[in-house]
């Protein structure tokens, strides 16, 4: 079954609706038309024969009759005076005029005669007996009826003649409703008309709305199906200040936000695969030394005491590194999950790179390379974790020894730089490529020249903690180094 669009839904109840509204309009119009229009005449005849029921003089006949002519023709209707007894004084309309005294069926004696039968008291008067008696009493009437003789709708309006606070006779007028019908009809006409040019615009209208209401919302739709499909970089091109446009707006910014955070689960876990990867490579090599030589100890390969002695050295070596490794990589892990809380206190950081210097009296054993610490006069004080910056600085003076030549000099400099206090460690060794500068800061990354065999190595895990740790205390962290010149690495924290 096909699937009606919202479009054509919004469309048909608005057409509905216009339909609705237009005809119900059209009805009230014409009830109210008719309402007014009977009303304006309603009104214009009793004014007219309330007027000349105030100055008419029944007694004198020719001045009734002249005034009667002139009033019916004034308002295109049948006039007839009648006297208190019902008795016709005069009668003058559209069908002729002349004056009689209650004659059977309305025969005149003056210029006309009265055409037809009128039903009524007396011969000749269009009233009911009792609506007569009522408006000789005093009482004004007002009806529409059908004239039985012509066979059409008239307004009917009687009202008493007083003379001397009584009742001398009526005037009753009778004004067709042919005109006023006419009239009805015309506006009726020229207003449905009306109606149905409203209506087509009304249409038109309608289906443009609905088309624009749902535009939008096929773009927002076929931007979600996108997303479900896990194209986050297609963008609803809608900008408005209504609902929808918040719609849009915000589905737009879903979008981005869902791209951001599954590129992020993405790195994330290339990150993690990585990681194992290297933990693993990192872990096999000391693994498989340790392994070789527990194999040889247990076979009897060692052949006396020294070389017994020499094979558990490397044993235990080994087993440090493992350690030392496995250390490393728990600190990290607290310091990126943030586990691992900056117990900041002020102190003076050339203190810090003095007693590092000291740690590494001068000489390491065995590279015969000298760790030399410069300070300038002034005093280095940061709000910063001593037991971490001191850290970091351990972490870049094992680096810079591990790839300085042997009898090479590696140099701790600390000096205020910016309003910052800038701590830099500098060694002599290959220096690191340009390629290799923003990869340097990662786990377990290794340049090209970490095939320098010896004896001490780190755990490939320095550099990334000494990062971490400095962007938790707010600072920035750099290398600057040229190839075969060296490298000189360096953080900077705010100065207090």
């Amino acid at each position: 079954m096909r699937r009606i669009g919202l479009a054509f839904k919004i469309w048909m109840a608005m057409l509905a609706l216009v339909v609705l509204v237009l005809g119900l309009s059209a009805v009230l119009q014409s009830s109210l038309i008719t309402r007014i229009y009977l009303k304006q005449q309603t009104d214009r005849l009793l004014e007219s024969g309330s007027s000349f029921a105030r100055e008419v003089n029944l007694s004198d006949q020719a001045e009734v009759e002249r005034n009667v002519y002139a009033l019916a023709s004034a308002l295109n209707a049948s006039v007839m005076v009648v006297d208190s007894k019902s008795g016709i004084i005069s009668w003058s309309g559209r069908h002729g005029n002349g004056n009689g005294m209650g004659m059977g069926m309305g025969m005149g004696q003056g210029r006309g005669a009265m055409l037809g039968r009128l039903r009524g008291t007396g011969p000749g008067i269009p009233v009911e007996t009792a609506d007569l008696e009522e408006v000789l009493s005093g009482e004004k009437l007002v009806k529409k009826e059908v004239n039985q003789f012509f066979g059409a709708d008239i307004l009917l309006v009687a009202i008493p003649v007083k003379k001397d606070e009584s009742t001398a006779g009526a005037v009753i007028i009778q004004s067709p409703m042919a005109p006023i019908e006419s009239n009805v009809n015309a506006i009726e006409q020229a207003v449905f008309y009306s109606l149905l040019l409203g209506l087509a615009a009304a249409t038109l209208l309608a289906l443009l709305f609905s088309k624009r209401v749902t535009g939008p919302i096929l773009m927002i739709n076929s931007v979600a199906r996108s997303m479900a499909e896990g194209n986050f970089g297609k963008k609803i091109a809608f900008e408005s200040g209504d609902e929808l446009g918040a719609l849009a707006h915000s589905i737009n910014t879903l979008s981005g936000q869902l791209k951001e955070k599954i590129n992020t689960i993405e790195e994330m876990d290339s990150t993690r695969r990585g990681f194992v990867a290297n933990i693993s490579h990192e872990l096999r090599t000391p693994l498989t030394i340790i392994q070789g030589y527990t194999e040889a100890l247990l076979d009897g390969i060692a052949g006396d005491d020294q070389q017994r002695e020499k094979y558990l050295l490397n044993i235990y070596s080994e087993t440090v590194r493992l350690g030392r490794l496995v250390n490393d990589v728990l600190d990290l892990r607290r310091l990126e999950t943030g586990q691992i809380s900056m117990n900041a206190e002020e102190i003076d950081i050339a203190v810090l790179i003095g007693e590092v210097a000291d740690q590494y009296s001068g000489v390491i054993s065995g590279s015969e390379v000298k760790v030399v610490a410069a300070v300038t006069g002034e005093r280095l004080t940061a709000l910063v974790d001593p037991d971490r910056i001191r850290q970091v600085i351990i972490n870049l003076v094992d680096n810079a020894v591990r790839y300085s030549p042997a009898g090479g000099t590696v140099d701790i400099k600390g000096e205020v730089l910016d309003g910052e206090i800038r701590v830099s460690v500098s060694d002599q060794g290959p220096g690191v490529d340009e390629k290799d500068r923003e990869l340097i800061w990662e786990r377990f990354y290794r340049t090209s020249d970490s095939r320098i065999d010896r004896e001490y190595t780190g755990s490939g895990l320095g550099l990334a903690i000494a990062r971490q740790i400095i962007e938790r205390h707010g600072g920035s962290m750099g290398v600057e180094s040229s190839p075969g010149k060296g490298s000189e690495f360096w953080f900077a924290v705010k100065r207090t």
